[in-house]
């Protein structure tokens, strides 16, 4: 979370009526008027009934916003054309629920959630992504109707900071680029075993990048610390993926991205290069996401 909770005060509270609250202060405007012109005592006990009943709807309105604790978690980045995620995370630090509140982040659509005693919800809003790059965070506002739908009881807008990072959209296909791996007729097979791609070496210390397939879990399960299974030939099966400068920009950066996809999902080492950005070989999923966020930020790594 990149900023402290905000807390929902009086002051960051607002009250406005609906329409149907509108139309519920017309007719009582109009009974009053009939019990003045007319000086029926039925009339008055109907007319200050309804009054007290829109008063009750205000106080339990504004009591159902007050006091939310409202939390901004980490954004889901999304590929090109897909939907990202922006996380906003209610707290209700009360025994008492909290019926009807409601999430708004234009211009994703109304979310609403029911709080229990004491309850901790964590609300996605989506939103629909067209390019790859950062989509800036929104202002979402917290709402409600409730009890009564008379009141509509609203809070200031909180801006959220964290932007998300929308990944180019893979290729349909692109082929891995040929290397040294070609030369050990079992690479294939051990790209998509993740057996390493030879003979077992032995044992060594395991370094950040490494691919996590290859960890030694029964050496960890002893106690013996993060151990990493060496192959024979384990360094042929390091690859470099690069953008074609010749070509159109963002097909490249489609096809790296799909290149980078299948690398790690047959279990190679790959290495990544953006000029003037050079990510050295790795595995696991940190690097994929170190990657595929130099794609989606490449305009800026060049300047």
């Amino acid at each position: 979370m990149s900023r402290p909770a905000q807390t929902l005060g009086r002051r960051s509270i607002y009250l406005l009526p609906t329409r149907e609250g509108l139309w519920f202060a017309a007719t009582v405007f109009v009974l009053l008027l009939a019990a003045v012109n007319y000086g029926n005592g039925l009339a008055y006990a109907v007319t200050f009934l309804l009054a007290a009943f829109a008063t009750l709807s205000s106080a339990q309105g504004q009591r159902n916003l007050l006091g939310l604790v409202v939390h901004e978690g980490l954004p889901r980045p999304a590929f090109a054309g897909s939907v990202a995620g922006f996380r906003v995370i209610l707290t209700n630090p009360t025994d008492t629920p909290r019926l009807g509140v409601i999430i708004t982040g234009h211009p994703g659509p109304p979310i609403t959630v029911d709080l229990g005693p004491r309850e901790q919800r964590g609300i996605e809003i989506p939103w629909p992504t067209t390019h790859r790059g950062v989509v800036p965070a929104p202002r979402v506002r917290i709402s409600s109707r409730y009890p009564f739908g008379l009141m509509r009881v609203f809070s200031r807008r909180i801006a959220l900071e964290d932007p998300a990072i929308v990944y180019p959209r893979p290729a349909p296909y692109a082929p891995l680029p040929a290397g040294n791996a070609s030369e050990d007729p079992d690479s294939e097979t051990a790209a998509h075993s993740g057996s390493g791609g030879g003979d077992f070496a032995g044992l060594a210390d395991y370094r950040p990048g490494e691919n996590p397939r290859h960890i030694h879990w029964r050496a960890m399960a002893a106690g013996k610390g993060v151990l990493i299974k060496r192959f024979a030939g384990l360094a042929e099966r390091e690859i470099w993926l690069a953008l074609d400068t010749g070509g159109d920009r963002e097909e490249g950066l489609r096809r790296l991205c799909r290149q980078s996809l299948d690398a790690e999902k047959g279990g190679w080492r790959y290495g990544l290069v953006l000029e003037p950005l050079c990510i050295a070989p790795g595995a696991g999923a940190a690097h994929l996401e170190r990657c595929l966020k130099s794609l989606a930020l490449y305009d800026d790594t060049r300047r």
